[in-house]
């Protein structure tokens, strides 16, 4: 009777042991008011986060990226990365495949936004939350690190009006194809500012082909449309390069902007080709994105649908310089081609 008696004992305590253990590993948790179960972990070490990535062709995700895994490096996390190589189809795959992995959470830069619903919608069934690291999205998500493009697009606005001074001379604007819902703030942003402005945008030409290429022919057909065009402003910065190309081509004195703060806009208002360009964070994008989903998966944090604005700036010959050196100590990364 005593043996069985601490026998007894022995396997409630080894029962305790392990449930505690396992407690200490993840729970299963409903987020306050509401949403999606999401489960919380105990350790940093256990936590694996998924990154979807639009493509690693451009710097703008190359810095994207950067962000997210120095901030999984920096918090312990582990980390995989799927590059969706621009193709919608295989985003879906790629964030169905990250849930299949069971990672503990996913960051997605869509290349449609228009497209991830259903695979983030599978993500957070499985208890895994989603937040989207720039461009967009559908359906509910935890949270979008978004820019402020509205704001961009004004103080592109602004900065024209500021160098020309005369409210008679014609815009332009290289807008962004209508599936970009977020981005397309940019051009919004213009062309509310420069209507208060009292400036007419003569031109407002979507860029088929989003590349230097499909700038560069944009701004022919605004060139054709408007010729006595004063300043434009496109909405991304291969397209505000091949713009500004196109402008030297035709030797007419045309400003220009662009948007992004990519390497080669920061060369062509280097070269004295771009005048202008609103810059994007695109690093702070990718690390925050990483220190949302730690304070949902490590604090039990609520986040559902939440946008958070990323400010942006204006650069300019003037600052180029000090801002392409503080790009250079944050990131490690070159403003300029390398």
């Amino acid at each position: 009777m005593r043996y069985a008696k601490i026998a007894f004992i022995a396997v409630v305590c080894l029962v305790l042991i392990l449930t505690v253990s396992f407690l200490g590993c993840k729970k299963e948790a409903a987020v306050e008011g509401g949403g999606m179960a999401v489960t919380t972990y105990a350790n940093a070490s256990d936590i694996t986060i998924g990154f979807s990535l639009w493509t690693m062709q451009f710097t703008f995700f190359q810095n994207v990226e950067k962000g997210v895994k120095d901030a999984c490096e920096d918090l312990g996390f582990k980390y995989v990365m799927i590059d969706q190589n621009s193709d919608a189809t295989k985003m879906v795959q790629d964030i169905n495949s990250l849930v299949g992995q069971k990672v503990s959470g996913i960051v997605v830069t869509p290349v449609d936004p228009g497209a991830i619903g259903p695979a983030v919608e599978n993500a957070r069934q499985n208890g895994i939350p989603v937040v989207c690291a720039d461009i967009g999205k559908s359906g509910p998500i935890n949270a979008l690190m978004i820019s402020d493009n509205f704001k961009g697009g004004q103080l592109a606005a602004e900065f024209l009006a500021s160098k020309l001074n005369d409210t008679t001379k014609p815009l332009g604007l290289g807008n962004l194809l209508p599936q970009w819902t977020y981005a397309r703030q940019r051009g919004e942003g213009f062309l509310a500012k420069a209507l208060e402005l009292g400036y007419d945008v003569a031109a407002n030409i979507i860029v088929q082909n989003p590349s230097a290429e499909g700038g560069f022919d944009t701004m022919q057909q605004i060139l054709s449309a408007v010729p006595d065009v004063a300043g434009v402003y496109f909405c991304s910065g291969r397209e505000a390069v091949g713009a500004a190309q196109a402008i030297q081509a035709s030797g007419k004195d045309i400003l220009s902007v662009g948007y992004n703060g990519d390497p080669e806009e920061f060369q062509a208002i280097k070269d004295g080709v771009l005048n202008a360009t609103i810059l994007q964070e695109p690093y702070f994008i990718g690390y925050r994105s990483v220190e949302i989903l730690a304070e949902i998966l490590l604090e039990g944090k609520f986040y559902e649908n939440v946008e958070v604005p990323v400010d942006v700036k204006l650069v300019t010959p003037e600052n180029m310089d000090a801002i392409a050196a503080e790009i250079l100590k944050k990131t490690g990364n070159s403003a300029f081609p390398e």
